[in-house]
């Protein structure tokens, strides 16, 4: 995919001739890191990202993308790289449902995914794209090849050892793998350090928390039940018996399982575990004691929410588990750290090239944080297992009437003007604030999505006789919008689709869009 070259004002440094400058610095090379960088390269803005293992990690976490991610990847053309990785990844059938036993060998189906596409709200909003099921390894490193390929200054087995920011930039000092200390002067830096990282404490920032409701260690290891498993196969099995109690998820449905072992951290201390104990859980969990075992990596973690007050200081931003931590149930904190950095990369590069002010920075934490705290307490309700799969029962009445949909929580959402109350929409048809409709189009003969003309620059949609004059008292950031009148320029492929079934608009208004997809303004009327 071309991607735009840097602007002047982006390739100049005002580093010491000690040290290296980069608009920006990405701390973090996992998910989101590497989203940012991805979404800087297509706003043609330079950037060092440094990740303090030597490789993307191993240890499988996330298994899922939801379509609105996967619009924002469409976006940067590795879309049609993660379906095809997502295909090869499932050894037998596909991403499954739930199931619940005293073993994984002996557990029973309880939920069907095909079926809680529908009721999850998986499928509620149009859109180009679609759920993709994948584990996180693989996305990583899917996502990794082409941010590489395209140039990118990507450079994994460096940690961050101290950054201090005044009104000129951020300096950090970067030490190698061979204790080496390099000096890199940013004009911005972007913390995507997870949950565990240090950035986010450095900046002295607090979070309001709620505290976990459990606590587990997630055991990665190989076994091989590629002979068992035909009609078995499963997202999440819970598994309760005398000697252990947790979730086993699958990661390919064959060979490769992680188990997550609860523990009370008031009577157990997981750091005690031998490799010995860690097999006999596993064996435990699985029903079988004769089938070999490799324990791969393990880890521990809990169901904590914590949702950062600030996202931005100064020169810094926090991303992902960075600004938010929340239990994987929805599949929200992956995917909520993507849009975030998404949100944050276009308006770096309107300030970075001059067409914005510093201050349009500060609408990241108007915006994102509430999707952050939307997120994490839909992560929590989800809590409870039935209701995680839609299963309403007597116990989680309560946990129910409080759920929202998947897509409600990460795609129909408006953004928030500072101090606004952010309340879903029921159908998005282009209100203020709310990411664009989808609908099919043609131009040239060649099919695109709606969601298709943005992404690198604000695009003005008018409508069918909408007036031609210059976008009128448009913000410094929209100087360069692109025109394209639907209808015209570009048809829409279904016959009963027209300008104001999508948008709710007469034929001669025009919307505003972002480079990010949000509607930024609905223009009565086009003047000088």
């Amino acid at each position: 995919m071309d991607q735009p070259q840097a602007s002047e004002n982006q390739q100049r440094g005002t580093a010491h001739p000690d040290q290296e400058h980069t608009p920006v610095l990405i701390v973090g090379g996992g998910l989101v890191g590497l989203s940012a960088g991805l979404f800087l390269q297509r706003q043609g803005v330079p950037f060092i990202l440094i990740e303090q293992i030597d490789a993307p990690s191993i240890l499988p976490r996330a298994r899922g993308i939801h379509a609105r991610s996967m619009e924002l990847f469409r976006q940067v053309g590795v879309e049609a790289d993660l379906q095809t990785a997502a295909k090869a990844a499932w050894k037998i059938s596909g991403f499954g449902g739930a199931r619940r036993g005293e073993t994984m060998l002996t557990a029973q189906p309880i939920a069907d995914f095909k079926a809680l596409m529908t009721t999850m709200g998986l499928e509620t909003v149009p859109s180009p794209s679609q759920f993709c099921a994948c584990p996180q390894t693989t996305i990583e490193e899917t996502l990794l090849r082409p941010l590489v390929v395209r140039g990118g200054d990507v450079r994994f087995g460096h940690r961050l050892d101290h950054f201090e920011q005044d009104a000129r930039g951020v300096t950090a000092t970067v030490m190698d793998a061979q204790g080496q200390n390099t000096r890199i002067h940013a004009d911005y830096l972007i913390a995507a350090d997870g949950g565990r990282g240090t950035i986010r404490r450095e900046m002295g920032v607090a979070s309001d928390r709620r505290e976990a409701l459990q606590h587990y260690v997630n055991i990665y290891f190989t076994a091989d039940f590629t002979d068992r498993m035909d009609g078995r196969t499963f997202s999440q099995c819970e598994i309760e018996n005398g000697q252990v109690k947790g979730l086993m998820t699958s990661v390919d449905n064959a060979t490769r399982w992680s188990f997550h072992l609860e523990y009370d951290p008031q009577i157990t201390d997981p750091a005690t575990f031998t490799s010995s104990d860690l097999t006999g859980f596993v064996q435990a969990a699985l029903g079988d004691s004769d089938v070999p075992i490799e324990i791969i990596a393990t880890t521990s973690w809990s169901t904590v929410v914590r949702v950062a007050r600030q996202y931005r200081d100064g020169r810094v931003f926090l991303v992902g588990d960075s600004a938010h931590v929340m239990p994987p149930w929805g599949g929200f904190g992956g995917n909520t750290g993507v849009a975030d950095a998404h949100n944050l990369a276009w308006k770096l590069a309107a300030v970075l090239d001059g067409r914005a002010a510093d201050a349009l920075l500060d609408s990241y934490q108007t915006e994102r944080h509430p999707a952050g705290r939307r997120a994490g307490e839909q992560a929590r309700l989800r809590t409870n297992f039935e209701a995680r799969f839609q299963i309403r029962t007597p116990e989680n009445l309560e946990v129910f009437e409080q759920l929202e949909d998947v897509n409600v929580v990460l795609m129909k959402y408006p953004y928030p003007s500072a101090g606004e109350e952010v309340r879903p929409v029921e159908q998005l048809t282009a209100q203020l604030g709310t990411r664009f409709p989808h609908a099919w189009l043609l131009k040239t003969g060649k099919r695109l999505s709606t969601l298709d003309l943005f992404g690198r620059a604000p695009v003005l949609l008018l409508g069918p006789t909408a007036p031609e004059e210059p976008l009128a008292d448009s913000p410094s950031w929209a100087g360069n919008a692109q025109r394209v009148r639907l209808g015209k320029d570009v048809m829409f492929e279904e016959s009963e689709m027209n300008w104001t079934r999508l948008t709710g608009l007469p034929d001669d208004r025009a919307v505003l869009v972002r480079p990010d997809g949000f509607v930024a303004a609905r223009i009565d009327c086009v003047t000088r």
